[in-house]
Formats: C-alpha cells, sequence, structure tokens
C-alpha cells in the first residue's frame, strides 16, 4: 500500500455545508479541505463568528489548504463579484488561517500576455499583504490554458507568492504530458487536485464540469503523474476534486464514504 495523505476539495462534496463539509473530512480521514468562499461567507451570514469557524476546524483536527477560487477581478474576467472576487477569497482565506487562495481564468475573455501578467502581479502583491500564496490553475481554453503558459504568467508577474495548482483533468485536456511536469522547475506547483478522468468518454455539456473520476477508476496513468507531481513539490498538500454526477446525486455521507473506499483501493492497488 503506499503511502499518500490526501484532504478533500468542496466541489467533491457540493451538497454539504461548511460544517458537514469539516465533520465529513474528519470522520473519513481527509486532514486537510478547500473551501468555496462562498461557505465561509455563509456560515458568517448564518451567525458564526470567525473564531468559531476555527474551533470547528480546530475541533475536528481539520485545516484548510485554500480558498479556492478568485475567478473574477483579473483583466479577461467579469469585474470583481462577491465572493468570487480577491478580497472576498482573501478574507475567508483570513477567517479560517488558510495559507493560499486559487485563481483560475474560468469563462474569461482573452487578454494579452502583459495585461494578464500585470493583473495577475497586482493580485499576488495584494495577497501577499495577507501572508497569502496564489496558486494559478491552468485550464484550456482560458487565460491559463495548460502547465507551461501558466507558469510563463506566474514568473512575469514578478511575485515570489505565485505558482501553480495541478488538476490531472485539465491537464490531460489540455494535451499535456509528464515530461512537461519534469520541465517546471522544483518548487512551482504548489497545490494538487486529485482526480481521474476517462478521456474516452464524450463530454456531457449539460452536466458542466460534473465529469471526472475517482482515482483508480478512470484512464489516465494517474501514479504516474501523481509521482511527477510530488517530485516536483514533496511539500505540497493533495485534495481530492472530484466533481461528478455520481457523488452529486449521494447524500454527503455516502458520498464522502465513497470516496474513502475508492481512496483506499486505490492506494493499495
Amino acid at each position: 500500500m503506499r503511502e499518500l495523505t490526501v484532504g478533500m476539495c468542496w466541489l467533491t462534496l457540493p451538497n454539504a455545508s461548511f460544517t458537514e463539509l469539516v465533520e465529513l473530512a474528519a470522520r473519513y480521514d481527509f486532514p486537510t479541505i478547500s473551501l468555496g468562499p462562498l461557505l465561509v461567507h455563509q456560515q458568517i451570514e448564518a451567525g458564526d463568528t470567525p473564531a468559531q469557524l476555527r474551533k470547528r476546524l480546530a475541533d475536528a483536527g481539520v485545516r484548510v489548504a485554500y480558498i479556492d477560487a478568485i475567478v473574477s477581478g483579473l483583466p479577461g474576467l467579469a469585474p470583481a463579484t462577491p465572493p468570487s472576487d480577491p478580497q472576498s477569497c482573501f478574507e475567508a482565506a483570513a477567517m479560517l488561517e488558510a495559507p493560499m487562495v486559487n485563481a483560475a481564468h474560468y469563462k474569461g475573455r482573452s487578454v494579452g500576455f502583459d495585461e494578464l501578467a500585470e493583473g495577475v502581479g497586482t493580485l499576488c502583491r495584494d495577497a501577499a499583504r495577507h501572508g497569502l500564496k496564489v496558486a494559478l490553475e491552468p485550464i484550456p481554453k482560458t487565460g491559463f490554458p495548460d502547465l507551461a503558459e501558466t507558469d510563463r504568467i506566474a514568473r512575469a508577474c514578478g511575485e515570489s507568492n505565485c505558482g501553480l495548482l495541478f488538476d490531472p483533468t485539465h491537464w490531460s485536456r489540455a494535451g499535456s504530458t509528464l515530461a512537461g511536469i519534469e520541465a517546471l522547475e522544483p518548487g512551482r506547483i504548489i497545490g494538487f487536485q486529485l482526480c481521474d478522468i476517462t478521456p474516452s468518454r464524450p463530454l456531457d455539456p449539460a452536466h458542466g464540469f460534473f465529469n471526472r473520476d475517482l482515482p483508480g477508476e478512470g484512464e489516465l496513468a494517474l501514479w504516474d503523474v501523481t509521482d511527477a507531481v510530488l517530485a516536483n513539490n514533496p511539500a505540497l498538500t493533495i485534495e481530492l476534486e472530484v466533481p461528478s454526477m455520481e457523488l452529486k446525486g449521494m447524500a454527503s455521507e455516502a458520498a464522502a464514504q465513497r470516496c474513502r473506499a475508492a481512496m483506499d483501493k486505490w492506494t493499495s492497488a
């Protein structure tokens, strides 16, 4: 059995509230979580204080790896719109003592390289004032289209707190290779959303991005990918991000149990 410590991304259990996600992560041995900023702000609006949120995490023995994600307020994206804007994500990270925020150019329009790099630099300088790192997520057909180009943007922005968030689904769909991971300077990958994918399965537009597979249940040589990512940065945290129609259609407890069983099977294979 291979040793691998893996946390839980909020999109894997899309029906769970903040409290449920924390409790289920603890119950099924996922020591870290990623959180959408809306979940955090909803909990505050419901009456919890930041101190109470931190106590829930501490009592459960769960840490927040990063806030997922900034998808407005960058060049080519919609104007800053809570809760997906930088400030809302920074506030959520501060409340929960998360060290990092994720940024994706999701559904963005095309902009010039220099303009985008300058915008990322501004974002990273703002994040640094909050003590945060920024992980750019490569997604095909966006301003961060693949691993190599996103790394080029991250480097061009000139800020040391900027790195890459790796997702095997986006990596595969961009036509990338293991050599592309191995070509990165050590430490460039600062986050890892673990999932599998079945490239031979046609995309279903009606389901959006809820079409991933649990590790070992898709067609990727996922251990080779995982080994390459961890060789780049052995210290990064890994979170299970598997948006799927199967998990979305299950009660959160059953979905968490399904994830734990799949992870145990994959790591023992």
